[in-house]
């Protein structure tokens, strides 16, 4: 309503001017709150009735008919049971369509994107399971006195393993299950549509099942820890114990320092742990961060769609699903593109300049395989083909005196079409008296790929080739360059010019950068979603071991402050062993997350998308680093503000 002029007063008569060039008076009777996509591409809608009053013959509508059952049915069980319906029904081959798009978008559902979706459960999965082993651990090393007490009383070792066993099993009873409703009830809400019972049973049985196994198996370490120490040693015990070595050196200086470095090597294999998930986590973050501050969505739009200009006027065949049985040929021989079109456009404020490129709907054979689409070049674009030359020539003029083609060989494999210099191309072209027009061309030249506006084609040839053995302009798409300050002014312009024309399209390069940057923030957005469940693990882990450390040495701070350590060489102490966590698991993540993000970009850019340029996440590494840091002085503070709520006598006591 906006678009043709018109309020939203309901009763008003409306004009709609149609692809045929003629206008129809309606009345407005409604206003539907639907997207789009909700009713089909259409964006009014009038009564069944009303179009076969207007048009005598039901051969304007379409008819959608869903299969019962589909969603267990291929995509060629879904055919063959379409053509048997059509065949009672007498419906005409060229009157069917079996639309693929479902299909698609269910194996693409049950491949790539659910293949995230369960890396992401299986690492929170690990994740659950280090920070379960952590807190177990910190429990039965705080209660392994009153372990040992029950002990002297007759409590063998296997009903201390039955105990700490029932002490898992409770929690797990407890935690999975409001853990799986919560689950159920999020991805009900986002997907609702998409929700299957029958999936979500098998789905939660599995979930609920692993994430008991993963339980169990986290407690089982500490649990044998606890079950092994002897009465005697567990009033005695210390998580620090270990086989003692004599020292040659005499005398050694003891500083924070060195009493921080000797605390971490008594226990080198869970301090090396620590920096190991700290590390891990780091490095995940750097590479997946690379990924992604090293894509440029701007390159891909300019090389896939826009390789000149802002905006792009399209003739609107084969453009969706809906247009794909639409003739471009058919189109061009409408000549919308005509010279007072163009005028048009570059008359407007902004426009600096328009650049037509050439493409028909063609069909072309040669050695036995067939096609579809071919492309023209201009006498301009010879340089930017030049630079991707394999064989041959494709120079302007050569290919137009020897009635020469030039093979795009990255398409060419893509769809298998195999051929050499020298062979002979033919193609057949639909003239505008609608009769096929048989030429036979050359391949002259070989080129690997082409920036080109539009799908890319197997086969390109010099523009005037093209028109002359069509008969007709064969030109696509008119790319149309402007002043950046412009756009918006030039966008509503160039609606307003094609407004009403259901034969063209207009794209923008703002649209096309989004679509492709969206993309790749969907893929890698959901690798840093899972990046992250690792570094909040990791954090998590050390905070336990430093817990698990600071109760196991409540006793030994307790004799060095009596020996005279000050509550600031404390201090100092602790920060000492953070610092060192912390240098150790940040020169990890800077060498391996770099070295890593680097070599993943080229191999990106070599195997899967060119439009990837090294950069390197310093706002990421810099936030990683602030965390880390953040999370060290909330433990300093934790572990010095615990102790001074107990005196120095309090505090040796109560570890005796």
């Amino acid at each position: 309503m906006n678009s043709l002029g018109y309020s939203n007063e309901l009763g008003q008569t409306i004009q709609i001017p149609f692809s045929d060039g003629t206008i129809h008076d309606f009345k407005l009777t409604g206003i539907l709150n639907v997207k789009t996509g909700d009713i089909g591409r259409y964006t009014a809608i009038i009564s069944k009735e009303l179009v076969e009053q207007q048009y005598g013959s039901k051969d304007m509508m379409d008819y959608y008919i869903g299969l019962k059952d589909a969603q267990d049915m291929s995509e060629e069980e879904a055919a063959s049971y379409a053509d048997m319906l059509a065949q009672q029904l007498e419906i005409s081959d060229d009157k069917l369509i079996v639309r693929s798009t479902y299909f698609n978008l269910k194996e693409e559902n049950r491949g790539s994107d659910m293949s995230f979706y369960f890396l992401i459960g299986f690492i929170t999965f690990v994740g659950s399971g280090i920070v379960i082993y952590s807190i177990f651990y910190i429990s039965i090393a705080s209660s392994i006195r009153s372990y040992g007490q029950l002990r002297t009383i007759g409590t063998t070792k296997r009903q201390i393993k039955k105990m700490i066993y029932r002490e898992g099993k409770l929690l797990a009873a407890t935690g999975i299950p409001i853990g799986l409703v919560i689950g159920n009830v999020i991805g009900y809400f986002l997907v609702p549509a998409g929700w299957y019972w029958l999936t979500t049973f098998f789905v939660t049985a599995g979930v609920g099942l692993f994430a008991f196994i993963i339980t169990m198996i986290a407690i089982r370490t500490p649990l044998k820890k606890a079950a092994a120490v002897s009465p005697m040693e567990a009033l005695r015990y210390s998580d620090y114990k270990r086989e003692l070595k004599e020292s040659s050196v005499l005398h050694r200086k003891l500083t924070p320092a060195s009493l921080a470095k000797m605390n971490l090597s008594r226990q080198k294999a869970k301090s090396g742990l620590t920096i190991l998930s700290l590390s891990l986590g780091g490095v995940l973050v750097v590479l997946i961060s690379t990924m992604l501050v090293s894509y440029d969505g701007v390159a891909e739009a300019r090389g896939r769609a826009f390789p000149v200009g802002e905006f792009n006027i399209k003739l609107n065949a084969n453009q969706s699903f809906d247009t794909a049985h639409i003739s471009l040929s058919n189109l061009q021989q409408k000549n919308f593109y005509n010279d007072d079109f163009v005028e048009a456009i570059q008359s407007i404020d902004g426009v600096t300049e328009t650049v037509r490129w050439y493409y028909t709907d063609a069909e072309y054979s040669v050695n036995g395989n067939s096609g579809k689409w071919i492309q023209g070049f201009r006498r301009d674009e010879q340089q930017n083909l030049q630079k991707e030359l394999i064989a041959g020539t494709i120079d302007y003029d050569e290919l137009t005196a020897g009635n020469g083609i030039v093979l795009l060989q990255e398409c060419a494999d893509l769809y298998d079409i195999e051929a050499a210099l020298g062979d002979t191309v033919e193609v057949n072209y639909k003239t505008e008296s609608g009769q096929i027009h048989t030429k036979a061309y050359t391949v002259m030249g070989i080129v690997k790929e082409y920036s080109y506006s539009g799908s890319s084609k197997c086969f390109t040839l010099p523009a005037q080739l093209m028109i002359e053995a069509a008969g007709i302009d064969c030109t696509g798409t008119i790319s149309v360059i402007t002043d950046t300050d412009e756009f918006d002014r030039v966008e509503a312009a160039l609606n307003q010019l094609i407004d009403g024309n259901n034969d063209l399209i207009m794209g923008t390069i703002k649209e096309s950068i989004t679509y492709y940057s969206g993309l790749q923030q969907l893929s890698f957005g959901v690798l840093l979603i899972m990046a992250v469940i690792v570094v909040c693990f990791s954090l998590i882990n050390l905070v336990n071991t430093t817990i698990t450390n600071f109760l196991s040495r409540r006793l030994e701070i307790g004799m060095l402050q009596a020996i005279g350590l000050s509550k600031k060489q404390l201090v100092k102490m602790l920060c000492y062993e953070g610092a060192i966590y912390s240098a150790f698991a940040t020169l990890v993540t800077l060498v391996l997350g770099t070295g890593l993000g680097f070599l993943s970009v080229q191999v990106v850019v070599k195997t899967m998308n060119p439009y990837f340029y090294y950069s390197f996440p310093w706002l990421v590494v810099l936030i990683y680093l602030a965390l880390l840091l953040l999370v060290q002085f909330i433990l300093i503070s934790y572990t010095t503000g615990n102790l001074k709520k107990q005196s120095l006598v309090e505090q040796i006591r109560a570890m005796e």
